[in-house]
């Protein structure tokens, strides 16, 4: 039979909004893909990983630093450190190299400054693969923990602060090891009501890198002080009063081997000048030997011819205290 004219024969054609979807999700799953090499070259590398890393300490997370670090504090000493929070600590942290190893892993550097000093420091990282997540983007770990060391002796007392958190040693003049995450930067220093320190700046800028670190914790200006007003009024109030000689408990005395014809009168003409030194005791400190001038005064008689005269002279001393500090801030002065 013959066609009729006009009629249509073989498939009708694909519609065009058919053919705008089938291209639209073919270009939806070319970008999925494309995002996710981006992402796995990026955030999800190895030199993503490492600057997560540095930028967690840099934020002050530690929480997360630890976590990507995979170390996690035990609460024994030596520990402190790497809790202490080293937010600001650093600027223009960037990565400056990946290599891949031939066993696949990673040495990733990375530059930063510590913003105590303007000198660029590198720090560098080996970073293995560690599986994947969501089957798709890369999961890494550190092949050696990136962990540092800092060995620090605060002098004169046990105690002292990093980045404004106060540790306890176990001693003075004793050195202790701190374990602290890579790179580290911080501000050592002591201050409390009698004594104080100034700021050292210590780093570490490799990782299983050992830095040492000494808190010279000195007596602060106000502690002399008190001291010194301590001894003056002991003596002012305790000793000058004594209508004798030899007063009790005070640094001063005169023997006088004729007969006292009226009670003796002591003044002070010059009380002793206090500085402070440490012992090998922690919260103890020596009043270093210091001299005054005491000025008796009284009328005596001649046990061998009787006749009358007056004493009257200046009585040089020397005194030496041990000055305790007490856990309440209580300060107890003890003659030596």
């Amino acid at each position: 039979m013959a066609a009729v004219v006009g009629e249509t024969t073989g498939r009708s054609p694909v519609p065009r909004a058919t053919l705008l979807w089938l291209g639209l999700g073919a270009l939806v799953v070319v970008l999925f893909f494309v995002t996710i090499a981006v992402l796995n070259s990026t955030v999800y590398s190895a030199s993503g990983f490492a600057k997560s890393y540095v930028d967690a300490i840099n934020r002050g997370d530690t929480a997360s630093a630890l976590a990507l670090a995979g170390v996690q504090p035990t609460g024994a000493s030596g520990d402190e450190l790497l809790t202490v929070s080293e937010k600001g600590a650093f600027r223009s942290v960037r990565v400056v190299g990946d290599v891949t190893e031939r066993d696949g892993d990673h040495r990733v550097a990375v530059t930063y400054e510590t913003t105590t000093g303007a000198q660029e420091q590198t720090i560098r990282f080996t970073i293995r693969p560690s599986g994947t997540f969501g089957g798709l983007f890369g999961r890494w770990e550190f092949a050696t923990p990136p962990t540092a060391s800092i060995d620090v002796t605060p002098r004169n007392d046990p105690r002292f602060t990093a980045d404004g958190v106060e540790v306890t040693t176990k001693g003075a003049d004793l050195a202790t090891r701190y374990t602290v995450l890579a790179p580290a930067a911080f501000t050592l220093s002591h201050s409390s009501t009698y004594l104080t320190a100034r700021d050292t700046t210590v780093s570490a800028d490799a990782v299983g890198q050992v830095v040492s670190a000494a808190v010279d914790v000195e007596p602060r200006a106000s502690f002399t002080a008190k001291v010194r007003a301590d001894v003056t009024k002991y003596l002012r109030t305790d000793c000058l009063p004594q209508k004798v000689l030899l007063p009790s408990g005070c640094p001063f005395g005169e023997s006088v081997d004729d007969r006292l014809t009226g009670d003796p009168t002591w003044t002070m003409a010059t009380y002793p000048a206090v500085s402070l030194q440490p012992t090998a005791t922690a919260g103890v400190w020596d009043v270093v030997a210091a001299t005054g001038v005491a000025h008796l005064n009284v009328g005596a008689e001649s046990l061998y011819d009787g006749h009358d005269y007056t004493i009257d002279k200046n009585v040089p001393f020397r005194v030496s205290y041990q000055v305790t500090i007490g856990s309440d801030n209580g300060l107890t002065i003890t003659p030596k």
